[in-house]
């Protein structure tokens, strides 16, 4: 969820429900001075500037991590709320890497911030294990606040692109990234095309729909038009997908949005391993609201993981429930967002010094495990 008080409107020029392509970026520690640079693909990757790990794949299918999370823009001491939502993930993906599992990860944040980024780029793990899709707001339709996606860099990221939706109040996109499909099973065709075969791939998308009463006429036109993307329906000229996934905060209020997965020819996870609606279980959003938001809306299953194609989902379950972080003293009190109590922050350096515990963020985020099969079902078409 995100108001739509500040619509501070990017300067780079999008095509709206059209794929725009912009690079990733890799970091490059022996450069001087160590830094993160730009490529459109893995492919592109100079091997002496990085080194791209093997995935290893000890099942006959590959499977993926996914964790999503969407960390408030809008409430004071985003650096010291993303520190600590980082540092709870870092203990996930070390308790995930500790397993005998083999899945690579995938990270998908919603309001994104420029000093969230900061932190993002500069935090060890992820420089050392993960591509990052945006280092600065430059590819978002707004200054304020954005998309971004963590890739493992074990992955062969084939293309990264951007569809920003027409219908969109709020300048909402998908954030998409195709990653390479490569099988253990030499009967199974490789992402390179080996054998003849054609490209084979696994789109992610990464999205944020329209907030709000008002967003609801809006999200299911968002939502046909990412799917038309997961479904390889789109004619862009861009390869269909073996699989697709989508994640992120999809501000699922009204009864209308119940629906909307379904009519999209989208399978949501919750509900695929038996989840139920309208139980607390089911909800990533209205727990650890604060300030003008406590009370105002019911708790609701806003983040979702929807899927199609060659793609089933194993395992879902939320993250960051409960989590806290102490602020105040000398830390960075001011918000991105700038929307606290249905208006600005006032200066009030008493509260400001004061040390306190916050919530990361108002919603809970997101862990999916997926496994991507060989054999894709028939194909769903979105409407």
């Amino acid at each position: 969820m995100a108001s739509p008080f500040f619509l501070n409107i990017s300067t780079h020029s999008l095509t709206p429900d059209r794929p725009n392509l912009q690079p990733f970026y890799y970091f490059h520690p022996a450069a001087v001075p160590p830094q993160w640079r730009p490529v459109s693909s893995s492919a592109g990757i100079n091997p002496n500037h990085h080194h791209q790990q093997e995935h290893p794949q000890t099942q006959p299918n590959p499977t993926l991590h996914l964790l999503t999370w969407n960390i408030d823009f809008q409430v004071p001491y985003p650096v010291q709320r993303m520190t600590a939502a980082l540092h709870h993930l870092h203990t996930i993906l070390t308790s995930h890497n500790n397993t005998t599992t083999t899945s690579a990860t995938v990270i998908l944040f919603q309001e994104m911030t420029p000093s969230t980024l900061d932190v993002i780029q500069s935090t060890p793990w992820i420089r050392d294990n993960f591509y990052i899709t945006d280092l600065s707001p430059a590819r978002w339709r707004m200054s304020s606040y954005g998309t971004t996606t963590l890739i493992d860099r074990r992955l062969d990221i084939k293309r990264v692109f951007r569809v920003p939706y027409a219908v969109s109040y709020m300048r909402r996109d998908g954030l998409f990234v195709d990653i390479g499909l490569e099988w253990s099973s030499t009967t199974s065709t490789s992402a390179t095309g080996g054998g003849g075969g054609e490209e084979r791939i696994l789109r992610l998308c990464n999205t944020h729909l329209e907030s709000l009463a008002s967003g609801t006429p809006r999200r299911p036109v968002q939502m046909h038009l990412a799917s038309r993307f997961m479904h390889g329906l789109d004619e862009s000229g861009l390869p269909s997908p073996h699989a697709a996934i989508l994640a992120g905060d999809l501000n699922a209020f009204a009864p209308e949005d119940l629906a909307l997965p379904e009519s999209c020819g989208l399978r949501d996870a919750f509900l695929v391993l038996g989840g139920v609606e309208e139980t607390e279980e089911s909800y990533t959003w209205g727990k650890q609201n604060t300030g003008w938001l406590v009370g105002r809306f019911p708790d609701a299953r806003l983040d979702k993981v929807l899927f199609c194609g060659g793609a089933e989902v194993e395992k879902l379950g939320r993250i960051g429930v409960g989590v806290r972080v102490r602020v105040g003293g000398d830390g960075d009190a001011e918000s991105e967002g700038g929307v606290g109590s249905g208006g600005e922050f006032e200066d009030n350096e008493e509260e400001e010094e004061e040390e306190e515990d916050v919530w990361v963020t108002d919603h809970y985020g997101l862990e999916a495990e997926f496994v991507i099969t060989t054999v894709t079902p028939d194909a769903v078409s979105a409407t």
